[in-house]
């Protein structure tokens, strides 16, 4: 009896082929199962482009840019921020023929404008003034399975969030024009489009002057390098910056230069400051867009003429600051997606 045993245990005879079948099952049922998984992460994928492409859209429209902006350059408080054009970009975009989810446009889209608070990091829905976020939600409901209908499961739904904003900057990045302007000269000559000159004359009152990072020396190699390198430091709302009241015949020599690069008028970002005495250390309390387009740099006068720009946006902002006085006027940041707590 033993014996007979033993030899039944150790007869392989046909065990190959149950083996292989066996194997052949598992593998076909996990290579099932692999393209069905692949189908959810790539459906999830295509709901995440297109509810942010909606929503970085929609922050956009938020803000009238360029031709859009009424003749005096400044936006109508009234109707921007827009949340008529902020829905409309949001919901076209986001279910555009470009951003297919499952080989068919996108439906069961929902956008929301609102205000990003950036501390909390939380979003509050509603359309004041100050609104400068929009949310967009989707869901890809009832996409078939391949191969988990064995299983039981026919079809999968997907949902994904995204939140952009397009708002006031609170800092700039490397390469400021080392300029800064008195406040109480921004509002009032953006709203009327005049030429303002910039005197660097020392003046018991000016309207701007240079400045210096505190960690740089406050002198004329200091501000060539700033225009000739783009070497000023970032820099932020609050930070304090040296006022310099004074002027060089050769920084304005190189910014004469410098502006005929650019075709004779030349856009940048300007920090601005509450005070108009520019002998002193300073806390910037703004930024404001400025279109150079003279230096003067003669014997009896030298500065800069140009025009405050009543709106424009920079690509090296961060958002999270403020316009200049009212009717609202400023840097403002490009749309940029933030990131939802737990999303």
């Amino acid at each position: 009896m033993l014996t007979r045993l033993r030899r039944l245990l150790h007869d392989r005879s046909g065990a190959t082929a149950v083996i292989t079948a066996v194997v052949l099952v598992v593998l076909v049922g996990v290579a099932a199962l692999a393209v069905d998984v692949g189908q959810i992460y790539a459906v999830q994928g295509e709901i995440k482009r297109a509810v942010e492409a909606g929503a970085l859209a929609g922050a956009r429209g938020l803000w009238p840019l360029g031709n859009e902006l009424p003749s005096t350059g400044i936006p109508d408080p009234a109707i921007y921020p827009s949340c008529a054009n902020a829905t409309a970009n949001a919901t076209t975009t986001a279910t555009h023929v470009a951003n297919k989810v499952a080989g068919a446009s996108l439906g069961g889209v929902t956008v929301e404008v609102g205000r990003w608070n950036f501390k909390t990091k939380t979003f509050t829905l509603g359309c004041p003034g100050n609104a400068n976020a929009v949310r967009v939600t989707a869901t890809k409901s009832a996409v078939p399975t391949f191969f988990a209908k064995v299983f039981g499961t026919s079809s999968f739904d997907k949902t994904a969030t995204a939140v952009a904003v397009m708002d006031w900057i609170s800092a700039v990045g490397q390469g400021a024009m080392p300029i800064a302007l008195n406040k109480t000269y921004c509002t009032p000559y953006a709203v009327t489009q005049q030429k303002l000159f910039i005197n660097f004359t020392p003046d018991p009152l000016d309207d701007g002057g240079w400045f210096t990072d505190t960690t740089d020396a406050a002198n004329a190699k200091t501000l060539k390098d700033y225009i000739n390198n783009n070497s000023c430091p970032p820099l932020e709302l609050g930070e304090i910056i040296n006022l310099n009241n004074g002027n060089d015949a050769s920084v304005l020599q190189l910014l004469a230069e410098k502006l005929a690069e650019h075709g004779g008028t030349w856009d940048v970002v300007l920090p601005v400051v509450t005070t108009d005495q520019f002998n002193q250390s300073w806390p910037i309390s703004s930024f404001v867009g400025f279109e150079i387009t003279d230096v003067i740099n003669t014997t009896s006068k030298k500065g800069v003429w140009g025009k405050v720009l009543g709106l424009t946006f920079t690509p090296s902002g961060d958002p999270g600051g403020q316009g200049i006085g009212t009717p609202n006027n400023g840097v403002l940041s490009i749309p940029k997606l933030v990131q939802v707590p737990g999303a």
